[in-house]
């Protein structure tokens, strides 16, 4: 993992930016909460009216589940890597605290422990 902050930002948006565009189906970059035709269960869609994309949870608080992963779709994720590669740049050569919000996002796209807030 890279140690210098604006390379761990930079690796942070590469990482989102492949997995968001990797996500997108048919040019559909948002999801929505939708149901299935038979049962009716609700459901995370990129179109309601003929998905590509359908996430079915099972989760104790299914709808508020359902409305997190639809909020956290490929077009807010491509947005976040924007963010991402923005900060990289702004902080290029700065001393950068270890709770700097841009770090804690770039952590948790990659997996690492670190500051949440």
């Amino acid at each position: 993992m890279p140690d210098q902050p604006a390379d761990l930002l930079t690796t942070a948006a590469q990482h989102l930016r492949a997995a968001a565009t990797a996500a997108i189906h048919d040019g559909r970059t948002t999801w929505t909460l939708g149901n299935t035709l038979r049962s009716n269960s609700p459901v995370v869609v990129d179109d309601t009216t003929t998905p590509t994309v359908l996430i079915e949870t099972w989760a104790k608080q299914l709808e508020a589940v359902n409305a997190y992963l639809a909020l956290l779709g490929p077009a807010t994720g491509l947005a976040m890597a924007r963010m991402l590669d923005q900060a990289a740049e702004a902080l290029t050569g700065q001393d950068v605290p270890a709770d700097e919000p841009a770090l804690a996002v770039a952590r948790a796209v990659l997996g690492q422990d670190g500051p949440t807030g």
